[in-house]
């Protein structure tokens, strides 16, 4: 039997990709290929699939025109940071320290932090008002540290 084995693409629908896709870029720093012509913004993230080492697994996180308006974004409380908002992209990095404190240069307000045993938190809102949720994972050797 078939199973999944990871996460082929996260796409979001925003009212105006080509903004949206701009702010990633400048703040997050994905690279971006596609156009508001292509239909589509996206960046493809590559890895080596650790079953079968000769094949590769890829994930794309695309941003596309949005064909009707979306409610408001809810304005969140302290521990409101799940399931308030019908979906929150993930994103991973090497540096969360260092991307926060970039972000904050920048002038984006930080909504949340948190560091747990598996991994480093933060949160903050793209231009369309969602919550991005921005994660550093704990790698078995940076517990030995």
């Amino acid at each position: 039997m078939a199973h999944i084995n990871g996460i082929g693409g996260a796409f979001v629908f925003s009212p105006d990709p080509k903004r949206l896709a701009d702010w990633y870029a400048e703040h997050l720093g994905i690279a971006f290929e596609g156009s508001a012509e292509a239909g589509a913004f996206y960046q493809r993230f590559v890895a080596v699939d650790p079953d079968e080492p000769s094949r590769l697994r890829d994930s794309t996180f695309a941003i596309m025109q949005a064909k009707t308006t979306f409610p408001p974004p809810i304005v969140e409380g302290e521990g409101e940071t799940y399931g308030d908002q019908p979906f929150m992209v993930n994103l991973r990095t090497d540096d969360l320290d260092a991307l926060v404190a970039n972000l904050e240069a920048k002038g984006v307000a930080l909504l949340d932090r948190q560091d747990e045993s598996y991994g480093k938190f933060a949160w903050v809102r793209d231009p369309d008002g969602r919550r991005v949720e921005l994660y550093q994972p704990v790698l078995p050797s940076d517990d030995a540290a």
